[in-house]
């Protein structure tokens, strides 16, 4: 195998990687597009660096060629938020529409924001994220199918025992429930949850943040591990 060939594959590994954590972090922190879209806006000093479909983009791994600019403006959000765990200051120019209280950053091994320069390591593959779960949630073709089928019928009993129906209820339901304003994401959720579709192992991984949160809105198990444990029983 040549050098180039292993540059290839470190450089696909990364942007794996980097759409997990960035999946993972954005929908642990229940952030909408355009809600992230504001936030780092304003963490970057009113510099419109981010956009949603770089959001989106990086989500979904497509986006293989962004500027410095989208992972300064990332690393100035993920600072602000951290600044904001510390001193509870408000960022400036925000507002209390933009809720991020209960926010959390992502940290290097001494526990500080890390710089734009990791962020952009990470994507290329030189960067392994320490201290931040990359390896659990791992699934066959069949596991996932399985869970996908298993989420269903979970989300549609709960759905049903709230005393809203499936049909004329559910647009409400994502749009107060389901952190990710993807609209793309948001129909694959509708197609798992009529048997129409499953995700795949990656997608499932990427979703599980966002899926989990959906099952707490809707009175199941608000513990992370117990509901993993009970779709992959059902």
């Amino acid at each position: 195998m040549t050098a180039d060939s292993d540059k290839a594959k470190a450089f696909e590994r990364g942007v794996r990687t980097f759409s997990l954590l960035f999946t993972r972090w954005m929908d642990s922190n229940k952030w909408t597009h355009p809600k992230m879209v504001a936030l780092a806006r304003a963490a970057n000093g009113g510099l419109g660096w981010l956009h949603s479909s770089q959001i989106s983009g990086l989500r979904h791994g497509t986006l293989t060629n962004p500027g410095p600019r989208t992972f300064a403006a990332i690393a100035a959000l993920n600072s602000a938020i951290w600044s904001y765990e510390q001193t509870k200051a408000l960022i400036k120019g925000t507002t209390s529409s933009l809720d991020y209280e209960k926010a959390s950053a992502i940290t290097d091994e001494e526990g500080k924001p890390p710089s734009a320069g990791w962020w952009l390591n990470v994507f290329l593959g030189d960067q392994i994220p320490d201290g931040v779960d990359l390896k659990g949630d791992w699934y066959t073709e069949k596991q996932a199918e399985g869970v996908s089928k298993a989420w269903a019928t979970l989300t549609r009993k709960l759905i049903a025992e709230a005393g809203n129906d499936l049909i004329t209820d559910l647009d409400r339901i994502l749009a107060t429930s389901y952190p990710a304003g993807d609209h793309d994401r948001k129909a694959k959720v509708k197609e798992v949850l009529f048997n129409q579709s499953t995700w795949n192992p990656e997608q499932l991984r990427a979703e599980m943040p966002a899926i989990s949160n959906l099952v707490k809105e809707l009175g199941g198990p608000e513990d992370d591990i117990k509901m993993k444990e009970l779709l992959e029983s059902m």
